[in-house]
């Protein structure tokens, strides 16, 4: 049986035409790919009508470009409302047409409701490794422009684990040994995870032996941490090493080499492996910058590599000068975050390690030219480690009678940094959320005002939400139509609004959203309303598990600002100027607010990961500020470096 000569000519003519509009893995190559395994596969079964194979076929990516997540659905349908193909099936054919493009997809869950929808499932299935590669990685560059390299490696090594490993979704209702072939070898690939990255590399024309070599430090290093810093995985060392020498402009095989410099000293591979897989050139740069037999005391070990790297030429030396730059650099932020000159993870103390940097520093520069931007930089962290230089202009001039709270900054300045490293690294899933709220007059504002110009002035993508009915959207859009509501579902329509415009800010992709009043604030409102007898306590518990389910799921980190009822009342007479009674602010609301908070801990504990419930009646509007970002960095950092570890401890 052929395929009706008039379908086959409209298909080509007004259908095929279209795929010219999607990502080149949905385009015709694979249509015709789909097209002749459809047909393949029809042979295994009886009474099957092979012009309905080949439309099923013909349409079933139609959509792809308009909607990839649901285009199985919309192919059925531009296929079904389609008025030439009326003209060519009946009614109970273009049903079970439709059927079998909606089921074609393997990621659908449900196994095809006919023996078309079987065919065409089993036949857009692919059947070997440099077609899925090339697929995944077009469908990565149309839908993922954003990715880099490595985040593109990533995402095929996810996808094509998840849809072809031993336990993948993917399956075949026809009978096809290419494709349990094919399934084997990629269960081989994929327990590789470097084998897996050169592979996709070569087959997408895109090898690149830096990320070739960071792909196979990542993979090396695997498990191992950083001695200085137990929590943070090893391998962000040689990465800093690889991008500072990149930064300086230094040739491919060097940056390579800089991934690569503690593969051989600190992992079981050899230099033989480094040569095999990265060339002579390469191997020996790593070899300029590993130490001798470690069964070598620290002090044999150390003297025989300044007196070495003297010898060297300056593409090997600038690899040592990274490494000791970043190392250094480390060491640094360590002590300005901690306020303490700390030693102790090292096998000798400072002294031997200031003889030690000092002498490779003077063996780098030996025969050449100090002046290079990477020797100066190495230069400069050597003098604030170990000479303790520092600004002298703010600590003398600006800060010369406020020295304590200058300390403080550099703690909070040192905080910032590393952050600033992490994120370098990874990107967290989804922006760091921090509510504010508390009683008036408790420095609310003044934080909130701080921390923005703190993470901005860092270079952190944030975004701040305004108190939402206080802001000039709410009194005039909504004010007037909530006002006309009872008190509970005005309630519930001020936290569903609050809800959107925290969901629009995650969507926005910023690092910071910072939140004046929001989800938790309105569980204290609430609250003060049933204690009140304003709120029925079925209403009331109604509310409040809602709310904190919205809160667990948004908010990471919650500031609540408090102070004594008179201290707060006597900031609003003094900062305001004016001395007319109050209407809302008294002491009696200021009170009962203060003492809600304290009740309602426990489900703060419960509704966000960390917060902070800080009694500001005794403390400045900066102390206050420097109290708060001192507790949101370093829940900042556990959440940077949890991204981390499973970023390189994962095998």
């Amino acid at each position: 049986m052929k395929i009706r000569k008039a379908l086959q000519e409209y298909i080509e003519n007004n259908i095929f035409p279209i795929y010219e509009q999607n990502d080149s893995g949905h385009g015709m190559e694979h249509i015709q790919y789909v097209i002749a395994r459809s047909m393949e596969f029809a042979k295994q079964f009886d009474n099957i009508d092979l012009d309905m194979v080949y439309v099923i076929a013909s349409f079933h990516d139609l959509a792809h470009h308009i909607d990839k997540d649901h285009h199985e659905m919309l192919s059925a349908q531009l296929f079904y409302e389609n008025e030439k193909m009326k003209e060519f099936f009946t009614e109970e054919q273009r049903k079970i047409i439709k059927e079998a493009i909606e089921d074609h997809r393997a990621s659908l869950g449900h196994e095809p409701r006919s023996t078309y929808g079987k065919i065409i499932s089993s036949a857009d299935k692919n059947i070997d490794i440099i077609s899925s590669l090339k697929r995944t990685h077009a469908y990565t560059m149309k839908h993922y422009p954003d990715l880099d390299l490595e985040g593109m490696i990533d995402r095929a090594y996810n996808h094509i684990s998840q849809k072809f490993g031993m336990e993948g979704y993917a399956k075949i209702y026809c009978y096809n040994q290419e494709f349990e072939n094919f399934k084997k070898d990629v269960e081989t690939l994929i327990k590789d995870k470097f084998g897996f990255a050169v592979k996709y590399m070569e087959v997408n024309g895109i090898m690149d032996i830096k990320e070739k070599a960071k792909l196979f430090a990542i993979q090396a290093h695997m498990g191992q941490v950083r001695k200085s810093e137990p929590d943070k995985p090893m391998i962000i060392h040689p990465i800093s090493v690889g991008q500072l020498l990149e930064s300086f402009g230094y040739d491919d095989s060097v940056v390579a080499a800089g991934y690569l410099h503690d593969v051989v000293e600190d992992t079981n591979y050899t230099i033989q492996d480094i040569e095999r897989e990265f060339g002579k050139d390469i191997a020996t740069l790593v070899m300029g910058a590993s130490e001798p037999d470690k069964s070598l005391s620290w002090e044999e070990r150390k003297k025989h590599t300044i007196e070495e790297t003297k010898k060297l030429p300056l593409r090997n030396k600038v690899i040592i000068c990274a490494d000791k730059i970043n190392n250094l650099e480390d060491l640094f932020l360590k002590f300005e975050k901690s306020g303490k000159r700390d030693f102790s993870a090292f096998k000798r103390g400072e002294e031997s390690q200031k003889w030690y940097y000092t002498s490779i520093y003077e063996s780098l520069i030996s025969g050449e030219d100090k002046e290079l931007p990477i020797f100066l930089r190495l230069k400069d962290i050597l003098d604030k480690v170990f000479a303790q230089k520092e600004d002298l202009f703010l600590r003398d001039t600006i800060f010369v009678d406020y020295q304590d709270y200058y300390a403080k900054l550099k703690k909070l300045h040192a905080q910032k940094i590393e952050l600033q490293r992490l994120k370098s690294f990874v990107t967290l899933p989804k922006p760091f959320v921090i509510e504010f709220t508390g009683t008036p007059r408790t420095g609310k504002t003044t934080v909130i005002n701080n921390l923005y110009d703190f993470f901005k002035k860092g270079g952190f993508d944030v975004s701040l939400i305004e108190e939402f009915t206080t802001s000039k959207y709410y009194k005039e859009k909504l004010k007037s139509k909530f006002d006309k509501m009872g008190l509970a579902d005005c309630n519930i329509a001020i936290i569903d609004e609050v809800y959107k415009q925290l969901q629009a800010a995650l969507a926005s992709r910023k690092e910071i959203i910072l939140v004046d009043r929001s989800i938790n604030d309105r569980q204290i409102w609430n609250y003060r309303r049933f204690i009140r007898g304003d709120m029925s306590e079925e209403q009331y518990l109604k509310v409040r598990d809602k709310y904190s389910q919205i809160s667990k799921e948004l908010i990471d980190f919650l500031v609540i600002t408090y102070a004594d009822s008179l201290i707060s009342l006597r900031r609003d007479y003094t900062s305001s100027l004016a001395l007319e009674k109050r209407s809302f602010l008294n002491k009696e609301n200021i009170d009962e607010y203060n003492d809600s908070l304290h009740s309602l801990q426990e489900l703060f504990a419960d509704s966000v990961d960390s917060y902070l419930l800080l009694d500001t009646s005794n403390r400045s509007m900066n102390d206050t500020s420097i109290e708060v970002a001192s507790q949101v960095l370093p829940v900042m950092r556990k959440r940077y470096i949890k991204e981390l570890q499973q970023k390189y401890h994962e095998k």
